[in-house]
């Protein structure tokens, strides 16, 4: 059974999914700092949490990991030391190989644990910042780590970041993602596919004096696109299209990489005040399975 399934987290806690890890985190928590495998999440205080990861192919090394993050310490006047684990986070991590760390500077301090996890070979880091002294994060943390969990042995990945979720095949590997005011972009391939996700917001800003179709062309990458109206039922969409070149002209040009197909679909949710956009591009077809996919589980999280 699913580990998230077993262990439901408190209400009002959000998930936060993003490239093999998945993790609930409290109200007033968010992404400060977004790497590939690199998530430090803040709260009105300041840096709360920080999570990095990895996939092993060899022998994962408990005491490696610990002489890297003592140097990286060590370089901001601290010493990170091994140190058991915190009797309320044991039940948490059963499902892993995991060993306790702590340390101090100043008035700062963490406390944490290295990790592996044997279902999915994945290696990881994750401490929790706090005051000197202070053992008041020690039952929200372990309500973190309960339903903490890393991906990638189901074909499937999960992706909730922000106010944006989606599952799309484990073989997309992500290309680039931005998150800038009102524009996040989420950008993934594979197979000679690509892949690319946009959120706006505010839409009632962005639609003023416009409409759908007029702002899908005026996006730099969609604006090639010939964009129509889709028929949805109580929802306002376009789609645009990039047929296949036809002919042996077109052929040629696809097998050479100078032409391929394009599909997206933008949709208002005039509720959330959020405009949504889908890209697909590949060098011959647009999977019908995956457009599917994608179009449906790509979304708002749920508030």
């Amino acid at each position: 059974m699913d580990q998230q399934a077993k262990h439901e987290p408190p209400p009002g806690w959000k998930e936060l999914a993003w490239n093999g890890v998945c993790v609930a985190i409290p109200p007033g928590w968010e992404p400060g700092r977004i790497g590939p495998r690199h998530l430090i999440v803040e709260s009105e205080a300041g840096p709360a949490m920080e999570i990095k990861w990895g996939r092993v192919r060899g022998r994962f090394l408990h005491r490696t990991h610990l002489k890297r993050l003592r140097k990286l310490t060590g370089a901001r006047g601290a010493n990170a030391r091994e140190c058991r684990l915190p009797a309320e986070w044991k039940p948490a991590l059963a499902q892993f190989d995991p060993s306790g760390f702590c340390w101090s500077a100043g008035g700062a301090a963490a406390t944490g644990a290295i990790l592996f996890c044997p279902r999915s070979r994945t290696g990881g880091l994750v401490q929790f910042f706090h005051a000197a002294g202070d053992r008041g994060f020690l039952h929200p943390a372990g309500a973190v780590l309960q339903s903490l969990r890393f991906q990638g042995d189901a074909g499937v990945v999960r992706w909730a970041v922000f106010d944006i979720r989606a599952q799309l095949p484990e073989r997309f590997a992500l290309v680039r993602h931005r998150f800038e005011p009102g524009r996040f972009v989420l950008s993934f391939a594979a197979d000679r596919c690509r892949l690319d996700l946009y959120r706006w917001a505010p839409a009632a800003v962005l639609l003023k004096d416009s409409d759908l179709t007029r702002f899908a062309h005026s996006v730099g990458e969609l604006a090639p696109l010939r964009f129509e109206a889709t028929e949805e039922p109580g929802m306002a969409a376009v789609e645009g299209h990039r047929p296949a070149a036809a002919g042996i002209g077109g052929r040629l040009a696809r097998r050479l990489g100078l032409h391929s197909v394009c599909r997206a679909r933008l949709w208002h949710l005039p509720e959330r005040n959020r405009i949504l956009g889908l890209r697909m591009q590949a060098r011959a077809v647009i999977e019908p399975g995956l457009w599917r996919m994608v179009n449906r589980t790509y979304g708002l999280v749920d508030v």
